[in-house]
């Protein structure tokens, strides 16, 4: 996550991807050029695949908030990276906050995303990008345990207008929303949890209504994401 704070910051003011790779290649710290080449590379596809304007750095602009800006990057990074992404999504979801992870659980996710036994290096690779990510700590000499997301809920909005109403307002259902995985990826942990989130957007007017009737559940939008983040709204 330093690295994608570190070019969400350098972002600001480029006009291309071409440059904040130039500009990343210049700053990284790895001694070898073309290490930092690569690296810079991969930054772009994980935090970059909307463009030099997207999300990444609109939401840095407005806020200029770590905390947001981190949350934002994790989201991000786990969109591009499927296998991680979806082991949060799938794998790790139904778990507690806290709960030791049995020792072939990661092993198992692994072999059927992948229809083959996993190396090792594979395993352990997705373990350390889960622990830097947040979602595992592996302090306890019982072994891995599942950590805990302080999800920054401004975060949770910019995603959420990123996502259904990038362009003006519109209504969704609230079906459509709790099927899409990116507030598992956020770190939430429930269904009431979001319609928590989006209740408290609607009494802060940053949404224009959440709406529960009979069968009925649905957000109506006020903002495009352009406009929510000009405002600096925060929840």
């Amino acid at each position: 996550m330093r690295e994608g704070l570190l070019a969400a910051r350098l972002a600001v003011g480029l006009a291309s991807t071409e440059q904040l790779q130039e500009k990343l290649q210049q700053e990284l710290s790895q001694n070898s050029a073309e290490t930092r080449r690569r690296y810079a590379r991969s930054i772009l596809l994980w935090f970059f695949g909307d463009g030099i304007d997207g999300l990444a750095r609109q939401a840095w602009q407005a806020y200029e908030d770590e905390q947001i800006e981190r949350d934002i990057l994790r989201y991000l990074y786990l969109t591009a990276e499927p296998i991680v992404g979806n082991c949060v999504a799938n794998c790790l979801f139904p778990l507690e906050e806290g709960m030791l992870i049995p020792a072939t659980y990661f092993e198992r996710y692994l072999r059927n995303a992948l229809g083959e036994q996993p190396p090792a290096k594979t395993l352990e690779r997705l373990k350390m990008n889960l622990a830097k990510l947040g979602f595992l700590d592996r302090t306890s000499p019982q072994g891995d345990r599942l950590g805990r997301i302080n999800l920054d809920k401004t975060a949770f909005l910019a995603v959420f207008h990123s996502i259904f109403c990038p362009a003006g307002p519109r209504t969704v259902e609230l079906a459509s929303v709790l099927s899409n995985p990116f507030w598992k990826r956020l770190g939430l942990k429930s269904e009431q949890a979001v319609r928590a989130i989006l209740r408290e957007a609607d009494a802060a007017h940053l949404i224009g209504k959440y709406v529960v009737a009979d069968q009925l559940e649905q957000v109506t939008t006020c903002f495009s994401l352009r406009d929510l983040l000009k405002r600096r709204a925060r929840l």
